[in-house]
C-alpha cells in the first residue's frame, strides 16, 4: 500500500481547527430549523460593508448545488434567495438543483466532459480529483487572500489541501457533525430499557424494543449512504480507533482483525434484527420519517439533523457504544468534513473574480443558516451567535474536549470510483444475506486498487 503526507496533514489540520473553535463556534448533509433570522436582511455585518459595484450589464452565472436534504431548502430559500440581488447586484445567478452522492458526482463528471462546467458548484471529495486533473477547479488563495475574505476564518489553514491550494469554501459546520445514536426517551422508558454503554447492551435492548412491537433503530440504507459513511467507520472504531485512524491513513486494509470485526457488527446488527426489514432500501426522507413520527425507537444519523430533532421534547441522544475495551467515547469521535467540501469556482469560467464573490456569499449563507440553529461555525458572520438549545449545548459540551478526533474515511480517503463501490457492498451487507467474510474479500480488492493514496 501507498502512503502519503496527506492524512497526516489532514489529521493536524483537524485536530487545530476543533481546538481552536471549541469556544468559538459541524454530500450529504441535512435537517434544520433556523430559530430566527439573525437579522432582516440576513446578511452578515461584515458583509454588509461593501458591495459589487452595478454594472449596467449583470454578468450571467450559473450555480449547481447539493439539493439533498432540509437543510440545503432552507439555506436557498431564507439566505441566498432573498439577499443575493442585493449583495450582488451585478450578477444574474441561475441555481441548478444537483441532487447529492453519486447523482452529483455522475452530473458534474458529465458537463466537465462535454466543456459545459457551471460557474459555481458544491464541491466534494469523491469527485474533486477528476475535476482538478482538467483544470476545472480554480485555486481561490490569491482572490479571498487579496479581498480579506480568508481572515474570516477561525483558522484558515484548514481549507488547504494536502498541496497547500484552497479549492472550496464552507461554513465550517462540517468540522462539527458526527454521527450519534438519536433516541425517544418516551418509548425506551416505556420498553423498560436504558442508554446501552456497550456493543452487547444495544443488541439486547433492541431486542426488548423488538419484543414490545417497537422498530429498534432505523438508519438511511438505500444506495449503502450509512455503511459508507458511518455505520463500518463506527462498527470498527468502537472497537479499535487506531485501526480505524489507520484504515483513513491507508496504514492497513480488510485483512485487518479489526477492520473484519467492523464488518461483522454490522452483519450481526442486521441479522438480530436491529434494524427494520428491508433497510438496504430506506432512504434518507423515510429513515427520518420513522424516527420523527415514532415508528422506531433510535435513529442512527449525523448531528446535522440535531437542531431539528430537538424541538421534540423526547429526543435525545447517545454516543455509539463501546465493542471493547480499547474504544472510550469521550476520548475518540469521527468528524464529518474535508478541505475540498464546498463551494468550488470552475478554473475555467470567463469571470474569476465575480464567481468568487458568489462563492464567499454562498459560503456565508451558509454560515449565517448554522449559526441561526445555534450550530458551531468557523466561519466569522459578525453577528452574535443565537442560544443554543440544550440538547445542542450538550452536543458542544460532550464533542469539544473529545481528544482523538479521527476524520470520515468516506470524505478522506477514497476515490470516486472506490466510494461507488463501497456503496454497492455497503448495501449489500445491509440485505443480512451477505456475509461479512465475502464483504471483507471484496473490500480487500477494491482498496488495493483504490487511487486516493497515489503519488
Amino acid at each position: 500500500m501507498k502512503t502519503k503526507s496527506k492524512t497526516a496533514a489532514m489529521f493536524l489540520m483537524a485536530s487545530t481547527l476543533l481546538v481552536a473553535t471549541a469556544c468559538s463556534s459541524g454530500d450529504e448533509t441535512k435537517s434544520s430549523q433556523p430559530s430566527d433570522n439573525p437579522s432582516p436582511s440576513a446578511t452578515s455585518k461584515e458583509d454588509n460593508k461593501s458591495t459589487a459595484k452595478t454594472d449596467s450589464k449583470k454578468i450571467k452565472m450559473k450555480v449547481i448545488t447539493i439539493t439533498t436534504d432540509e437543510n440545503r431548502n432552507k439555506i436557498m430559500e431564507k439566505f441566498i434567495k432573498p439577499n443575493i440581488a442585493t449583495a450582488l447586484p451585478n450578477l444574474e445567478v441561475e441555481f441548478e438543483p444537483g441532487g447529492g452522492g453519486e447523482d452529483m458526482a455522475n452530473k458534474l463528471k458529465t458537463l466537465n466532459a462535454s466543456g459545459d462546467m457551471p460557474d459555481v458548484f458544491w464541491n466534494d471529495a469523491g469527485y474533486f480529483t477528476p475535476l482538478k486533473s482538467t483544470g476545472s477547479i480554480l485555486d481561490l488563495t490569491p482572490y479571498i487572500t487579496k479581498d480579506g475574505f480568508l481572515d474570516k476564518f477561525a483558522v484558515p489553514d484548514a481549507l488547504k489541501h494536502v498541496d497547500k491550494g484552497i479549492y472550496s469554501l464552507s461554513s465550517g459546520a462540517d468540522t462539527y457533525f458526527t454521527p450519534v445514536i438519536f433516541y425517544h426517551k418516551d418509548m425506551f422508558e416505556k420498553a423498560g430499557v436504558k442508554v446501552p454503554t456497550t456493543f452487547d447492551e444495544l443488541i439486547q435492548i433492541s431486542k426488548t424494543l423488538k419484543s414490545k412491537g417497537m422498530v429498534p433503530a432505523v438508519t438511511p440504507g438505500k444506495d449503502g449512504w450509512g455503511p459508507k459513511l458511518f455505520m463500518l467507520q463506527q462498527m470498527i472504531q468502537t472497537g479499535d480507533p487506531q485501526a480505524m485512524a489507520d484504515l483513513v491513513s491507508n496504514k492497513t486494509d480488510f485483512n485487518n482483525p479489526s477492520v473484519k470485526e467492523g464488518a461483522a457488527r454490522i452483519e450481526k446488527l442486521v441479522k438480530e434484527g436491529v434494524f427494520p426489514d428491508g433497510i438496504a432500501n430506506i432512504d434518507y426522507g423515510p429513515a427520518m420519517e420513522m424516527f420523527t413520527s415514532k415508528k422506531a425507537a433510535m435513529l442512527w444519523q449525523f448531528t446535522w439533523e440535531l437542531p431539528n430533532l430537538a424541538k421534540d421534547e423526547t429526543v435525545d441522544f447517545f454516543p455509539f457504544p463501546s465493542a471493547s475495551d480499547k474504544y472510550n467515547p469521550t476520548k475518540n469521535v469521527q468528524f464529518w468534513g474535508s478541505p475540498v467540501n464546498g463551494y468550488a469556482v470552475n478554473g475555467k469560467t470567463k469571470n474569476p473574480e465575480e464567481a468568487v464573490k458568489l462563492a464567499e456569499f454562498l459560503a456565508m449563507a451558509d454560515a449565517l443558516y448554522f449559526e441561526s440553529t445555534g450550530a458551531p461555525i468557523s466561519l466569522k458572520t459578525g453577528n452574535k451567535a443565537m442560544d443554543r438549545s440544550p440538547l445542542m449545548q450538550k452536543f458542544v459540551d460532550w464533542y469539544n474536549p473529545i481528544p482523538n478526533k479521527i476524520p470520515s474515511w468516506a470524505l478522506n480517503s477514497l476515490d470516486a470510483k472506490t466510494s461507488a463501490e463501497i456503496s454497492t457492498q455497503g448495501a449489500n451487507l445491509l440485505t443480512g444475506e451477505y456475509s461479512a467474510d465475502k464483504f471483507n474479500d471484496a473490500m480487500n480488492k477494491i482498496w488495493s486498487q483504490n487511487t486516493w493514496f497515489a503519488k
